[in-house]
């Protein structure tokens, strides 16, 4: 295949990064609202720092959402492969579920996205995935290792 034909239509890219900003969006608010709850310092602001990461992907993500006249514009996650991310989001407690069990859901379903993307029609969508995988490698491990014990 080259690098002009598409794997994955408008319509389904047009769900996807709608999946991912409104799933980023949650994460910000989780993980925002631990902010205040943490007592160490250290914790308080990785805590913070991640969730104005998260905030900041779904921005990236909300400027790539293609205008399309024949359906709304959605605000929910409705991507499969995110799916399973925001239930394990739900049955979060505590900081460590979000490194060890969410993140990781994260990161393979936009993995698996960037496997698909094509340099000449999805290079918009190659590029946030690199900005936000790279976040998302580099906060997953600082979280697991310090919510490790």
């Amino acid at each position: 295949m080259s690098g002009t034909e598409t794997q994955v239509g408008i319509v389904e890219w047009a769900e996807r990064i709608e999946s991912a900003r409104a799933l980023e969006l949650q994460l910000a608010s989780v993980v925002g609202a631990w902010v205040p709850r943490t007592t160490p310092a250290g914790a308080k602001l990785l805590l913070a720092r991640h969730s104005r990461h998260f905030a900041w992907h779904a921005e990236l993500w909300d400027g790539l959402v293609p205008v399309l006249h024949d359906r709304p514009e959605g605000s929910a996650v409705v991507d499969e492969s995110l799916r399973t991310a925001e239930a394990a989001l739900v049955a979060v407690t505590e900081p460590k579920g979000v490194y060890d069990d969410v993140l990781p859901l994260v990161v393979a379903a936009y993995r698996g996205w960037s496997g698909e993307a094509t340099p000449i029609a999805e290079r918009p969508v190659m590029r946030v995935l690199d900005l936000v995988l790279h976040d998302l490698d580099f906060d997953a491990q600082e979280g697991h290792d310090l919510f490790a014990s």
